[in-house]
């Protein structure tokens, strides 16, 4: 029997590569050229967990030994989302921060203004009241990211975030 996690990891490769074959696509239609570099930045994308900025994917890549510019990176991560495979969220940490999107369903980020942890929320309600909101008002709902800035119950309750002690680097989410 093949367990949840096997399950898992191959939903996500799947979904990387139909990621990949629609940038792919959508680069040639539009007449760019897609280069190993730029494919490197989507593959790093839907391959991590977590909301990654330029700097981090840059990073990321220069410690793979991928020889790759900050301009690549920034111009990679606006054809993304000009083709509807990352997603530009605010994080509260003064510049853009980007998630797959493609195959990934709508959702809220709830992020905690003291210690920086943020967490994905699914939620069809939610999704039901957007919809409603948008056909009200002459639209068809397409994709959302939202974002929910609290305070963590911990740090609401003690005024003391044991996350915040532990790590002031800006954890992701799951």
């Amino acid at each position: 029997m093949v367990s949840t996690k096997k399950k898992g990891r191959k939903k996500l490769a799947e979904q990387a590569q139909q990621a990949e074959s629609v940038f792919k696509a959508s680069m040639k239609e539009e007449g760019y050229r897609c280069t190993t570099e730029r494919l490197t930045v989507i593959r790093e994308i839907y391959e991590s967990d977590s909301h990654l900025d330029a700097d981090e994917i840059f990073v990321r890549l220069k410690k793979k030994g991928v020889s790759i510019s900050r301009a690549t990176v920034y111009h990679t991560l606006d054809l993304l989302f000009k083709f509807h495979l990352v997603n530009k969220i605010d994080l509260g940490h003064k510049h853009t921060h980007y998630e797959k999107s493609y195959g990934v369903d709508n959702h809220l980020h709830i992020i905690c203004e003291q210690c920086d942890r943020v967490v994905e929320v699914h939620n069809d309600k939610l999704n039901d009241i957007l919809e409603k909101l948008c056909e009200k008002n002459g639209f068809t709902l397409g994709s959302f990211s939202l974002q929910v800035f609290a305070k963590c119950r911990e740090e609401a309750e003690h005024h003391h975030c044991e996350r915040k002690s532990v790590d002031d680097s800006c954890p992701s989410a799951s």
